[in-house]
């Protein structure tokens, strides 16, 4: 048997370390994604509760994988919200790309009593493929299925992974509340949402005051950062879980 190059063994050694961070950084996306979904998902509860509008499965999918386009999603919904808009009403959607053969999307539709989907509308606004369509009666199990983690790993380069739109002010603030990790929730005041800043850390707009996470990475993994001494301990503040 011939010896392997030191140099191939590097090679495959960076190969394999590359795998495993892009399928790191893929179940990252997709925990992320799953949970804003949800907390989507119960504020356009409250809004349909409000403006009398019950929630629809559909389903789009292509007949041919390489026709696949970034904006196709967009023009249906585009089509779908000109319609509303004439009725006097929002559109509140959510959607999830997935790959299983076929591209497809799943999205949650939130329409007003008394109006269906129609084949032929359906047809025009999506002339890419089969349409699918059906009422939600399980919202919760159906967001569950459109935001599961299979299917996802091999859509095109760039594509995202769900969209939505429709919600409201208040809905904005409490989905960017759900996002928050859990130390920075139990340490910014009720009615702060800070932003995310580039580099690290949290930034409170309005007062410019900075939050960075006291938690950071060892050989170990995650443990609380050193504090100096006369500070309460963080561990007697903050939860021991680490979220985000």
């Amino acid at each position: 048997m011939h010896p392997i190059p030191t140099q191939s063994f590097l090679r495959l050694g960076e190969l394999v370390n590359k795998i495993a961070t892009s399928a790191s950084k893929l179940k990252k996306r997709l925990h992320t994604a799953r949970k804003k979904i949800r907390a989507i998902t119960q504020e356009h509860r409250r809004i349909a509760k409000a403006k009398g509008l019950y929630a629809v499965c559909v389903t789009l999918t292509y007949a041919d994988n390489s026709a696949f386009g970034a904006k196709h999603v967009t023009r249906f919904l585009r089509c779908l919200r000109s319609k509303l808009k004439r009725l006097g009403y929002p559109l509140l959607y959510v959607w999830t790309l997935e790959r299983a053969y076929a591209l497809h999307y799943h999205l949650t539709l939130w329409l007003p009593h008394g109006l269906t989907l129609k084949h032929g509308d359906l047809k025009r606004w999506w002339p890419w493929g089969k349409t699918w369509t059906k009422s939600c009666r399980t919202v919760a199990a159906w967001v569950k299925y459109i935001s599961k983690y299979e299917d996802k790993a091999s859509l095109p380069p760039a594509a995202r992974l769900f969209g939505y739109g429709g919600l409201d002010a208040a809905g904005e603030t409490s989905v960017s509340k759900a996002m928050m990790p859990i130390w920075l929730k139990r340490v910014v005041p009720r009615d702060v949402v800070p932003r995310r800043m580039a580099g690290g850390g949290w930034v409170d707009q309005l007062s410019g005051e900075v939050f960075l996470s006291p938690w950071s990475w060892t050989p170990h993994g995650l443990q609380l950062k050193a504090q100096p001494s006369g500070q309460p301990q963080l561990s007697d503040q903050l939860d021991t879980a680490y979220s985000g």
